[in-house]
C-alpha cells in the first residue's frame, strides 16, 4: 500500500505497470471527486510517460465521442468543454458533465494541440445505456463512410 498525496506518489504504480499495453481502473464510487482526480492524474501519467493514447469510460459512446471529437480539435466539435457536455443529458448526468471531466478535456485538448491528428489521445464511452443512439450513430457514420456496409447491416 501506498499513500497517495501527490502525483508522485504514483511512481509505484507506473513502475507496476511496466510496458502493459493496456491498464484498466476501477472504481468505487460514482462521481466523487477525490476518484475523478486521481483517475486524471493517472491517465495523465501514462499519456505522458507511457505513451498511451486512448481513454475508455463507463459513458454513452456519442456523448463521450463528442468530447473525444473536441479534446482532438475537430473543427465541428463546440466553442468550448461546456458547450460539449450539455449533451450529457441522459441519467446520471453528473457522472461526465462535471468540472473535473471538464479540466481533463481541456488538459487533454492542449496536450493534442502539438500533435498530428493519428497520434492524438481519444476519449470514447463504452457504455451500453445508449444503445439506439449508439446504433444510429454508427449507422450515420457507414453511410458516409461506405454506404455498401450501411445497407448490409441494416
Amino acid at each position: 500500500m501506498h499513500k497517495l498525496n501527490t502525483a508522485a506518489d504514483l511512481d509505484a504504480l507506473l513502475a507496476d505497470i511496466g510496458e502493459r499495453p493496456v491498464v484498466m481502473l476501477g472504481e468505487a464510487s460514482h462521481g466523487t471527486h477525490e476518484y475523478y482526480t486521481w483517475r486524471t492524474a493517472i491517465s495523465k501519467r501514462l499519456i505522458t510517460e507511457k505513451g498511451f493514447r486512448f481513454i475508455a469510460v463507463e459513458g454513452d459512446w456519442p456523448d463521450c465521442y463528442k468530447i473525444n471529437r473536441y479534446v482532438k480539435g475537430y473543427k465541428d466539435a463546440g466553442n468550448s468543454i461546456t458547450d460539449v457536455l450539455q449533451h450529457f443529458d441522459r441519467w446520471p448526468t453528473w457522472m461526465w458533465a462535471n468540472w473535473e471531466v471538464a479540466a481533463l478535456a481541456e488538459w487533454l485538448r492542449e496536450y493534442n494541440s502539438t500533435r498530428p491528428m493519428a497520434e492524438r489521445v481519444g476519449f470514447y464511452g463504452l457504455d451500453v445505456y445508449s444503445l439506439w443512439d449508439s446504433m444510429y450513430a454508427m449507422m450515420d457514420y457507414l453511410q458516409e463512410e461506405d454506404p455498401q456496409a450501411a445497407q448490409s447491416v441494416k
